[in-house]
């Protein structure tokens, strides 16, 4: 909690808005101290997403950058699956190659060259790993190749369900975290099923990931910890 007798609380509803604090008052009856324990409670959790999001999203970038290095490998190309246009067609792959030809300008800026694979993986948001889960990559990305990157979900061999269900627990991990980046507040949201969500998604990749995250997260703690 907050000790008040260190600051003016009206202050800091100043310095902050009252905009931004709507919510927190709103749930705190509109006292003040409270809801300032509450906003304290609210970047506390959304650190504490912010970690587990980030060792998600390094093993699943790995995982699909192998899965689809194979797949043009299997076809016969020797160049990076990032440098295949023909793998994201029409309008819908106009966003991805776009967000792919920055992620290469980012990755030889100060003239870094050559470019290299790891570098342009880790120049690419998490919002374009998270694309790559639409419908409309089923059948030329997701059947024969991302796929066969979740072994341990429940229907190992349903290309169809398993993109269904990444896509929907991405698509919900991607507006947190764009939430969670923007110092905006979640304290609403269904945050015990956004921490599922992330562990579904490891355990579908391996096992020992899922253990890793699972023993590292603050989650838990920080959501025990929510103020009343």
């Amino acid at each position: 909690m907050s000790n008040p007798s260190t600051f003016d609380p009206t202050v800091i509803l100043d310095r902050l808005s009252y905009d931004r604090l709507r919510s927190y008052l709103e749930d705190c009856d509109n006292d003040l101290n409270r809801a300032l324990d509450l906003y304290a409670w609210n970047a506390r959790i959304a650190a504490a997403f912010l970690e587990d999001l980030g060792r998600l999203e390094v093993i699943l970038r790995n995982r699909f950058d192998e899965a689809l290095t194979a797949l043009v490998s299997s076809a016969g190309q020797t160049s990076y699956w990032f440098d295949q246009p023909a793998l994201f067609p029409g309008l819908h792959g106009e966003r991805a190659l776009d967000d792919l030809g920055k992620a290469k300008l980012r990755a030889t800026q100060n003239g870094r060259l050559p470019t290299t694979r790891s570098r342009v993986i880790a120049e690419m948001s998490f919002g374009f790993w998270r694309f790559l889960c639409a419908e409309r990559y089923l059948t030329s990305l997701w059947s024969p190749a991302l796929a066969s990157q979740f072994p341990n979900h429940p229907t190992p061999d349903n290309a169809i369900q398993i993109r269904a269900d990444v896509d929907f627990r991405m698509a919900r991990l991607h507006f947190l975290r764009n939430r969670v980046a923007h110092h905006k507040p979640i304290h609403r949201r269904a945050l015990a099923d956004e921490a599922t969500s992330i562990l579904e998604l490891s355990q579908w990749m391996c096992s020992d990931t899922h253990g890793w995250i699972s023993a590292l997260s603050r989650i838990p703690a920080v959501l025990a910890s929510r103020p009343a």
